[in-house]
């Protein structure tokens, strides 16, 4: 009998079993095969990957069969080998990792650390690789993979960076990802360790993809920067430019909330398994919200399948099965943690007793299975709805700025204005050109011929591009003298700027000189992680120091100084006392105040307002084309919206969490606490009024247009000496006065007039149309136990009922007329959004636990209505 080869199938062993017929016997003939053919291959520190053409079998007892291709070890040190090597890849493609390839390296008797030269070949064979012995049913490549100098290791498994990221996040990657198929539509889900830090695993990204981190699936709140580098910190900021990749990859994109990014190759303990498997995972996994019902997913290297990072309960049972079905399904006698174990059709449960995370691993033609402690391996998929919502808008570029540095025509660096005289610095990166130019466009722009630094030279509007070598720089232009503006560059200057981890000391923020010696920073976003100053944009000459108490100077010690450190991530002042080396550093935002945000698109920077009188809050000359909100203590727990006013001047509900304002235009926004209204400042009261702390003739007390067409104010308390005006935009352009004689008659409105004396309390009633002001004492206050009976809060009027919007009146209360007791309304309250009487002197109102409701009193029809 002709020997028999490990090539032959069991069916046929199985056959020659019972008839072996010497002639009927058959042994692979390697004459009748193609040989695959290697085309090229490439080796780097993580794996060997080769590119081939299939090899092909023709024999006699199984013609034209398929071949399997694999990689085998055909030499070692000049000594021959034949040992089939486990690969993965796509047809086509073969690839071993560094450390499959010293495994079996290490079974061939070589130790590990030494360095050996290795051939490899394409193999092509019959057997199924994971069976495959390398005795015979194979052909090989021609030529081989040469590899001179191996070294032999295992590389150390690095944990996981995910171990500590353990819930889904809020925050979402959202982008132009071709993979997914997103056109900033939808999210990445993403991961958080609770600490502020984020990651979005496993991103499969393509060369000129784009992505920018969101909060909420919305654009609210968003950090884009500029990624340069692998592996590297870069700064993130709100609204800042899309994160560009270059290069195709699956990539992990870490994010923290300090205002950081990091873009790294993706962590991959199972870096082989690449495709979705037809087989999953299904059980009592109670973790998955799985009862024999649904399939956890599978990923296969072509040969083994795995499910990732499966929680499993002590009483757990679970089975592998193929296309969701139960037609193939394999279970087994779970044999423990990192032990292969046999599995067969319709086996029996796989129950693995102890709750844990595991990564589930199958090889259904082998017939095993194995469980290990899962590696940590997240995949961000999918999330959100098809409507992203609005996209961010860009900041608007105001004033005059630079343009074209280093080759960057579309994005200005900012410059700051002093009395018509604006300064930028400038870092040229190698021989460049640059303008300046305004608000962002080219309508106004300047450019010139520079003489030598220092000197000015002629701002030329539509001039030619300013050149300058390598180098640091201030550049001025002054545009005090409207006929001859001048451009000067300086490379001998002072200039002292901030940096440290809030920029990942990767950047500067300059600061400005108010006085001789004395510089000043912006508000700045500084964090805990410390800062210092330093000179010339460069680490020659620095300072650091110990920051003790806000507010408090410290001494600047210089060089090796200590990081300041500030209490909390806040914005910050920062003041340099560069004679006397002393440092300042103060909280930039002020507390407990109200605020506008939103102003043409820039939802990060609060533009602050004054308390006027108590509980009225003016925001200074903004001019917008976006909404807008107003909130307190410059953050989201308290915020007002409401309904875009009709006209100007007109007040409307302030609503909790309400809509953005979208009135747009050149104003003052006014914000009244007291009966929670929005609008802006048009027409207002001007004047010495003692009753009100600090109040002046440089302040005004906003008047409401009313539906009548007239204009109120809220009212007032008049002194003996006290006098007053009205003026319109808080100006003095236009403004009335006249001669008052008695209350409740109106007089008329001389332009230009007498200020206004009277003792008492009033409403200011001004009235376009008949040109009268009146000083009225028919206005309506809410008092009550919530104010001790004492100091009314005063009612909107809006042309025909007086309105007090989101209030929470404790205990009894009543409206009256001129903060007096002489004409008061009380009443019955039934239910809320129910009009009840308004009785003159009538009970005391009590809505008990109600909170947050309008009240409107309707004098025509003598009703008060409390709703909510």
């Amino acid at each position: 009998m002709k020997k028999l080869f490990s090539i032959i199938s069991a069916g046929l062993l199985v056959a020659l079993a019972v008839s072996c017929v010497k002639e009927e016997l058959v042994t692979f003939d390697p004459a009748t095969s193609t040989a695959p053919k290697l085309l090229n291959y490439t080796i780097d520190e993580k794996a060997i990957t080769a590119n081939y053409v299939e090899g092909s079998f023709s024999q006699d007892f199984n013609t034209e069969m398929k071949a399997n291709h694999t990689l085998a070890i055909v030499k070692v040190q000049d000594q021959t080998y034949s040992k089939t090597l486990s690969v993965s890849g796509k047809e086509g493609t073969v690839k071993i990792s560094v450390g499959d390839l010293s495994k079996a390296l290490i079974s061939l008797g070589y130790a590990e650390g030494n360095h050996v030269s290795v051939e490899l070949a394409i193999r092509a064979t019959m057997q199924d690789i994971s069976k495959d012995t390398g005795i015979n049913g194979y052909v090989d490549s021609e030529d081989h993979i040469a590899i001179p100098s191996f070294e032999i290791y295992i590389p150390v498994v690095v944990g996981s960076p995910y171990k500590d990221y353990n819930e889904k996040s809020e925050w979402g990657l959202i982008g132009s990802m071709a993979a997914y198929e997103i056109s900033w539509d939808k999210d990445l889900c993403m991961w958080t360790d609770g600490n502020g830090n984020h990651v979005a695993a496993h991103v499969t990204l393509k060369a000129g993809d784009e992505v920018k981190f969101r909060k909420d699936q919305a654009w609210t709140v968003n950090f884009g920067g500029e990624f340069s580098a692998l592996d590297s910190s870069f700064a993130v900021s709100q609204d800042g430019p899309n994160i560009k990749i270059s290069t195709d990859g699956i990539y992990d994109l870490f994010l923290s909330e300090d205002g950081t990014a990091i873009v790294s190759e993706a962590f991959d303990p199972i870096p082989n398994y690449k495709e979705a498997s037809n087989w999953g995972v299904t059980g009592s996994i109670a973790a998955h919200g799985i009862s024999w019902d649904k399939d956890i997913a599978m990923l296969t290297d072509g040969a083994n399948h795995v499910a990732l990072s499966v929680t499993l309960g002590a009483d757990d049972e679970f089975k592998f099965r193929a296309d969701g079905g139960w037609a193939v399904n394999m279970g087994g006698e779970f044999g423990g943690l990192d032990s292969e174990f046999a599995v067969t059709q319709d086996g029996p449960n796989i129950k693995v007793g102890a709750a844990g995370v595991y990564d589930l691993y199958v090889n259904p033609d082998a017939g095993t299975a194995k469980v290990t402690e899962a590696a940590g391996m997240k995949i961000s998929t999918i999330i959100g709805a098809d409507d992203p919502g609005e996209d961010p808008q860009p900041v608007e570029v105001t004033g005059w700025n630079i343009i074209g540095l280093n080759g960057d025509w579309e994005n200005d660096v900012l410059a700051s204005e002093s009395n018509g005289v604006w300064t930028a610095f400038i870092t040229a990166e190698d021989a460049t050109e640059f303008k300046w130019r305004k608000d962002g466009g080219w309508d106004e722009n300047y450019g010139g011929t520079m003489v030598a630094f220092g000197e000015p030279f002629a701002a030329e509007a539509g001039g030619a591009n300013i050149a300058v070598e390598a180098g640091f720089y201030k550049v001025v232009l002054d545009l005090t003298d409207e006929a001859a503006p001048t451009i000067t560059v300086y490379n001998d200057f002072e200039v002292y700027s901030l940096i440290g981890d809030f920029n990942s000391w990767g950047g500067d923020v300059d600061l400005v000189e108010t006085e001789p010696g004395i510089w000043v920073s912006p508000a700045t976003a500084l964090t805990t992680g410390g800062f210092k100053i330093r000179s010339g944009h460069d680490w020659s000459l620095s300072w650091g120091g110990t920051l003790e108490e806000l507010g408090v100077a410290f001494d600047a010690v210089s060089d090796n100084g200590p990081n300041i450190v500030v209490p909390e991530d806040a914005e910050y002042i920062v003041t340099f006392d560069k004679p006397n080396l002393k440092i300042t550093v103060e909280a930039a935002l002020p507390s407990n105040t109200w605020s506008l945000i939103g102003v043409n698109g820039d939802w990060s920077n609060d533009i602050f307002m004054t308390e006027v009188m108590p509980g009225v809050w003016v925001s200074p000359e903004i001019e917008t084309t976006t909404d807008w909100k107003v909130r307190f203590n410059h953050g989201w727990d308290v915020n007002r919206g409401g309904a875009t006013p009709s006209a100007e001047g007109e007040f409307v509900k302030a609503v909790p969490g309400g809509s953005n304002i979208g009135i747009t235009g050149k104003f003052k926004v006014v914000y009244n606490t007291n009966n929670e209204t929005i609008g802006t400042l048009v027409w207002g009261v001007v004047g010495s009024v003692a009753a009100i702390d600090g109040f002046n003739w440089n302040n005004d007390i906003p008047m409401n247009l009313a539906s009548d067409g007239k204009w109120y104010s809220i009212p007032v308390t008049l002194a003996d000496g006290d006098q007053i005006k009205i003026r319109k935009y808080a100006d003095w352009a236009e403004n009335f006065g006249g001669t008052f004689a008695e209350a409740d008659a109106p007089f008329e409105a001389v332009a230009g007039g007498d200020n206004i004396k009277a003792a008492g309390t009033y409403m200011v009633v001004y009235d376009p149309a008949a040109g009268t002001l009146e000083l009225s004492t028919h206005f309506w206050g809410l008092i009550g136990d919530f104010n001790g009976w004492a100091a009314d809060k005063f009612m909107l009027y809006d042309g025909a009922k007086w309105c007090a919007y989101g209030q929470s009146l404790a205990g009894g209360w009543k409206i009256r007329e001129a903060a007096g007791w002489d004409n008061n309304r009380g009443g019955v309250f039934a239910a809320a959004g129910e009009a009840f009487e308004a009785v003159a002197g009538g009970d005391n109102i009590n809505v008990g636990d109600l909170e947050g409701f309008d009240v409107i009193y309707d004098p025509a029809a003598e009703t008060i209505t409390v709703a909510q």
